[in-house]
């Protein structure tokens, strides 16, 4: 530790050198000479004489330390490319330290080696140690004003880049764990914006579903649910669950039915999460009649030359950001709480954007080969199958798939 100017000795000891307040151009670093200084010759210029205040360069070097450390740091890191390699390169902001000292005293190159010399640091014995020096001649350095202004700027812009994902979060805390049954409707409003939105440019989150699309639905045979009892009645069993039945999902309440689907019988399969030795019956259903549907997905799928029409929707920052929040995979012990908010989103989009569906990506499927979507068809009122005009759906046939191997794909591993 430094000691403060009061018990710094200002006695001179033979063979020390001296710099006085003359050979400083700094306001605030000539008058610390002149208050902790005595009047003596100068060691870096003759021509100053004897008429000013001089301090030994040790004692002034550990005034300059203190300020240095108070106000300044290694500077931080930055990646740039290069036409040679594919790997980024690093460079560090700021500038070394002698040249900040030289700008900041206002002196000539003297003086700073001779500061430099004399800085407080880590020893030799210290650094054996395992300690580290403050000082290196090889880095840079940055004022730490600057750093924090840099940091507070690259999170405004994080924040700005990622605003929907963190308001849906504070949405998700609020009717996990404060509130779900006031005030709620609002924050939706301020999170999805117009409704007018969805329903403009080249590609929309908002559109009806053609009839004709085929979707599918998959159901584990055990001793629960055999063969023989599937062949009974194959669209009741493989279709959505009776009221009493019916258990609280991503999209729907307890004792409120809805139709989970998939776009592809693989998607469907692995959203039932099976082993190794499983047999699976596979359902095939039928629209019947256009549905409207909001899709999370609409900006995500394969878009070839459409990528600008995407990226230049107003929607599409939010609908991206949505659309991982609401496929992120949620652990099975959490899935009550964690349902809460998509529950209370199905429902504002069918009441208030008058949505029959809702699409978004499996969390269980991620193969880009094939069609990885979801699809919940939401309650309202009626049966989802049948042959009326309340219904959806018609049922087309199922097939049994054995299950002979489950991969998993790694994201890479954590050195400890």
């Amino acid at each position: 530790m430094n000691p403060p100017p009061s018990q710094i000795s200002n006695s001179l000891e033979p063979g020390e050198m001296r710099v006085c307040t003359h050979c400083i151009g700094s306001t605030h670093f000539s008058k610390w000479i002149a208050e902790n200084g005595k009047r003596g010759k100068c060691d870096f210029e003759a021509s100053h004489g004897r008429t000013h205040k001089v301090v030994s360069i040790e004692q002034f070097a550990i005034e300059v330390d203190a300020f240095f450390r108070e106000n300044f740091q290694l500077g931080e890191e930055y990646p740039y490319a290069t036409e040679d390699s594919e790997k980024p390169n690093y460079r560090q902001f700021g500038k070394p330290y002698e040249e900040i000292l030289a700008g900041e005293l206002e002196c000539d190159s003297e003086i700073v080696d001779a500061i430099s010399k004399n800085l407080p640091d880590a020893s030799h014995y210290d650094i054996a140690q395992g300690d580290t020096a403050f000082y290196d001649d090889t880095a840079n350095y940055e004022r730490i004003a600057d750093a924090e202004k840099r940091d507070e700027e690259d999170w405004k812009e994080h924040w700005y880049e990622n605003r929907f994902s963190y308001q849906w979060r504070d949405f998700c805390e609020v009717v996990q764990y404060r509130r779900r049954l006031f005030n709620i409707k609002e924050p939706l409003d301020q999170l999805f914006g117009a409704q007018s939105e969805y329903e403009e440019g080249a590609i929309r989150p908002v559109y009806p579903l053609k009839t004709g699309t085929k979707l599918y639905r998959s159901r584990l045979l055990d001793n629960d649910f055999t063969d023989e009892q599937l062949k009974d009645n194959p669209a009741r069993k493989l279709g959505a669950p009776p009221k009493d039945k019916a258990r609280a999902g991503r999209m729907n309440v307890e004792y409120i039915p809805a139709f989970y689907g998939a776009f592809c019988k693989e998607t469907a399969i692995a959203e039932i999460r099976p082993s190794i030795g499983d047999e699976v019956a596979v359902g095939e259903f039928v629209l019947v009649r256009d549905i409207r549907v909001f899709d999370f997905t609409a900006f995500s799928l394969r878009l070839g030359d459409k990528w600008r029409d995407a990226v230049s929707h107003t929607r599409y920052d939010f609908i991206n950001q949505m659309q991982e929040e609401i496929s992120r995979p949620i652990s099975p012990f959490a899935m009550q709480r964690e349902y809460i908010a998509t529950q209370i989103v199905a429902e504002y989009l069918r009441e208030y954007f008058a949505c029959d569906a809702v699409i978004y990506n499996s969390s269980m499927h991620r193969d880009e080969k094939m069609d990885n979507r979801n699809i919940v068809i939401l309650n309202k009122g009626s049966e989802f199958v049948g042959s009326g005009q309340d219904h959806v759906l018609a049922y087309s046939r199922y097939e049994i798939e054995s299950i002979l191997d489950v991969v998993y794909t790694l994201g890479g591993s954590i050195p400890f």
